[in-house]
């Protein structure tokens, strides 16, 4: 799992990322969504245009249409791609246990130390999709590829954290009552995570790292 030693999150840098020096032909797509994370977490906000992305990478603005018809695309693709690796970092955690109590745990533990370490891209993703529904975006302004693809991710998402509760209750991962179940785990690893990150849980910075575990531990109780 994922300790922290300190109570508060890291603090976005002011700084810009630096231009990329060197650009691999035919992942642009890529690079331009990392560009875009990189500038998400600097600013911690959403405030920068497709032409800094473009400059970060060293390539025109023009360039960028090829795989991003505006802005919003590109911000979905940054959300979808926090999505992936947030379910990397839960199945991660969840390997440091040896029953499913302990797995769960541990995933949990990833869940809250992504959000300390990408505070704006936590924001970010949860507050432009549901992991379980039609991304809250603009159609209008998305294209349908890109809304599919965030879609697909944060139910991955979803799904890598009902499988931890399914084992934990040896139950399908389809069953009505492991959705719920889910639903109360994810609700309290994620209070959990806007409590810390808006700064509510600071007084208790002593012994900060044991009341996460103690939080978590209430769910499998």
């Amino acid at each position: 799992m994922y300790a922290m030693s300190t109570l508060k999150s890291k603090r976005p840098s002011n700084t810009a990322p630096k231009a990329s020096s060197q650009y691999h032909h035919g992942d642009l797509r890529s690079a331009l969504v990392n560009a875009g994370m990189q500038l998400l977490q600097a600013g911690n906000s959403t405030d920068f245009s497709l032409r800094e992305a473009a400059r970060a990478v060293g390539v025109t603005v023009n360039a960028t249409y090829r795989h991003f018809a505006n802005k919003q695309d590109l911000i979905t693709a940054i959300s979808a791609e926090g999505f992936r690796q947030f379910t990397v970092a839960l199945m991660t955690g969840a390997q440091h246990g040896t029953n499913p109590k302990e797995r769960l745990l541990g995933s949990g533990h990833a869940y809250v130390d992504f959000a300390r370490q990408h505070p704006a891209l936590f924001r970010l993703m949860f507050g432009r999709a549901s992991v379980s529904s039609t991304p809250t975006i603009d159609a209008s302004l998305t294209s349908s590829k890109a809304a599919e693809e965030l879609t697909a991710a944060g139910t991955n998402a979803f799904n890598a954290l009902k499988s931890g509760v399914a084992a934990l209750r040896n139950e399908s991962i389809e069953s009505e009552s492991v959705v719920l179940a889910s639903i109360k785990a994810w609700s309290l690893a994620h209070g959990l995570c806007h409590l810390i990150l808006d700064g509510q849980l600071d007084e208790h910075a002593v012994g900060f790292d044991q009341m996460i575990d103690d939080v978590l531990r209430s769910y499998a109780e």
